[in-house]
C-alpha cells in the first residue's frame, strides 16, 4: 500500500522530523477551497485558536473533500509561534467575521519547495483518526487514493447536482482534456441556469442553447464571472473578490433543438417563480 508518508519520503522529506498533517474543512461558513484559490489560505492557516502546530517542525496541509478524503496542497516548515489576541482588525479577508475571531496563536509557516507536482492533485484517505483535523502524520494510515490529472476539477455529478464556484467553472472550461466529461455533458444540452451571489443571496436566472449548448454560455462566464450581465458585472466591478462568492447551477436542462423563443419562455418561468426581476439580479 502506498501511503503519503512513503511518497513524501520519496520526494526527499526527512520523515525523522516531527511532522503533523492538517485537514482543513471549516464549518463556519468559510470555503477553504475558495480561500486557496483566492490566495488567502496561507494567512487563514497561520492563525489558530489552539496551539495545534506546537512541537512540530513541518506541517503537511490538505483540504477536506468528500468521502473522508483529503487533497494535498503543500508542506510547510513551522518557523515560529507568536501569541496573539484575535485576528488583526486592519486585514481585509473573505473569512472576516466568520472564523479566526478568537485566535491565540500566529505561526510563521514557510512553504517547502519540491512538492509542486503533487499539489492539488494527490488524494489521500482520512480515516482512523476520529474527529481529529490535525494529527501527527505517523499516527494513521494515510493511504494514497489517487493522483488526479493536472487541471482536473471534480467528477461530473449529474446535471441537477451541479453547484460550482467561479474557480471550479474556470478550471473546467480552461482544461477540456482533464475535464472531458464536463465538456461533453454541458455541450450536449441547453439549459436554464442559476447564478447565486452567496454573500447576499441574490439570484440571476439565465438560459443557454445553440451549437455548444450550456458549455458555450458558461465559457463566457469563465472569462470574467459575469458574462456581461449588467448587475453581476456591477457587483464584480465594485468588489473584484465578489467573484468568489458566485455559485453556478442548473435549474432545468433543455433540448438544444428548441428555438430561442422557446428557451426564453422557459427562462421566464423561473424568473417569475424565483422573483429575480423584482428581488434578484435580472433586469428583464
Amino acid at each position: 500500500m502506498l501511503t503519503l508518508n512513503k511518497l513524501l519520503k520519496m520526494y526527499d522529506l526527512d520523515m525523522t522530523n516531527s511532522i503533523k498533517i492538517a485537514r482543513h474543512q471549516d464549518t463556519r461558513g468559510v470555503d477553504v477551497h475558495e480561500l486557496f484559490a483566492s490566495g488567502h489560505f496561507e494567512l487563514y492557516q497561520s492563525y489558530q485558536e489552539r496551539n495545534e502546530f506546537k512541537d512540530c517542525e513541518y506541517l503537511v496541509s490538505t483540504l477536506g473533500i468528500d468521502n473522508s478524503q483529503a487533497l494535498f496542497i503543500g508542506v510547510y516548515e513551522v518557523k515560529s509561534i507568536t501569541p496573539v489576541t484575535g485576528f488583526p482588525e486592519d486585514v481585509d479577508v473573505p473569512f472576516r467575521g466568520k472564523a479566526k475571531l478568537r485566535s491565540k496563536y500566529r505561526y510563521e509557516l514557510v512553504k517547502v519547495p519540491g512538492f509542486e507536482d503533487l499539489e492539488h492533485r494527490l488524494v489521500i484517505k482520512w480515516a482512523g483518526v476520529a474527529q481529529g483535523w490535525c494529527v501527527k502524520i505517523d499516527t494513521f494510515a494515510n493511504e494514497v487514493v489517487q493522483l488526479l490529472p493536472k487541471g482536473f476539477v471534480r467528477d461530473f455529478p449529474g446535471y441537477l447536482d451541479i453547484n460550482i464556484s467561479f474557480r471550479e467553472l474556470q478550471g473546467i472550461v480552461n482544461d477540456p482534456n482533464a475535464n472531458e466529461i464536463w465538456h461533453k455533458m454541458l455541450s450536449s444540452v441547453g439549459a436554464v441556469y442559476l447564478i447565486v451571489d452567496t454573500k447576499e443571496g441574490k439570484q440571476y436566472v439565465g438560459s443557454a442553447s445553440g451549437k455548444e449548448g450550456l458549455l458555450g454560455r458558461w465559457k463566457e462566464y469563465a472569462i470574467n464571472g459575469h458574462g456581461n450581465n449588467t448587475k453581476l458585472k456591477e457587483l464584480i466591478e465594485a468588489d473584484p473578490q465578489r467573484i468568489h462568492t458566485f455559485k453556478y447551477t442548473i435549474l432545468q436542462t433543455l433540448p438544444r433543438t428548441l428555438t430561442q423563443n422557446e428557451v426564453l419562455r422557459e427562462e421566464g418561468k423561473y424568473k417569475d417563480k424565483l422573483g429575480t426581476r423584482a428581488y434578484g439580479l435580472n433586469l428583464n
